[in-house]
C-alpha cells in the first residue's frame, strides 16, 4: 500500500482519483477509517486495484473538497452523512464519465467515510442515485 502525503489542493487531488479510476476502468473510489489513517480505494467491479494511505486529517480537506465539486453543493459540514452527485456542472469529469455519486459519511474505524460510484457513458443507470 503507498502512503501518499496531502495534496496542496484537495479537489485536484479528488479529480486526480477520478481520473485514475476512470484509466481502470473503476466503478468506485472509497475511503475507509483506519486507526488514525484512512485508505483510499480504487474498485473495480468489487476488486481493489489501487489503495492509498493518508492521515485521517486529509480527509477534513478530501470530503469537504469532493463536496465542493458536487453540483448544487451547499453547507457541507465535515464528518455529517451526505449525499450529492457530480456531472460536471461545476468542473469537467475525465472523459467517459456522465456523473459520480457521492455518499459522505462521520468517520468511524472500519467504516468507509467516503463512497463515490462512478457512472460512465456507456452504463445504464438504474435509477436508485437520482441520475
Amino acid at each position: 500500500m503507498n502512503v501518499i502525503a496531502p495534496a496542496l489542493d484537495a479537489q485536484t487531488e479528488m479529480l486526480t482519483l477520478l481520473e485514475n479510476a476512470v484509466a481502470a476502468h473503476a466503478n468506485v473510489v472509497q475511503v475507509r477509517v483506519d486507526g488514525e489513517s484512512a485508505v483510499i480505494e480504487t474498485l473495480a467491479t468489487g476488486t481493489v486495484v489501487d489503495a492509498r494511505q493518508v492521515p485521517l486529517s486529509f480527509c477534513a480537506e478530501l470530503l469537504p473538497a469532493a463536496f465542493g465539486l458536487c453540483d448544487e453543493s451547499d453547507g457541507y459540514q465535515y464528518n455529517s452523512s451526505r449525499s450529492a452527485r457530480m456531472t460536471g456542472l461545476k468542473v469537467p469529469l475525465p472523459k467517459g464519465l456522465t456523473m459520480v455519486f457521492n455518499q459522505f459519511f462521520p468517520a468511524r474505524d472500519g467504516q468507509r467515510h467516503l463512497v463515490a460510484r462512478l457512472t460512465y457513458d456507456s452504463d445504464t443507470c438504474c435509477g436508485t442515485c437520482g441520475g
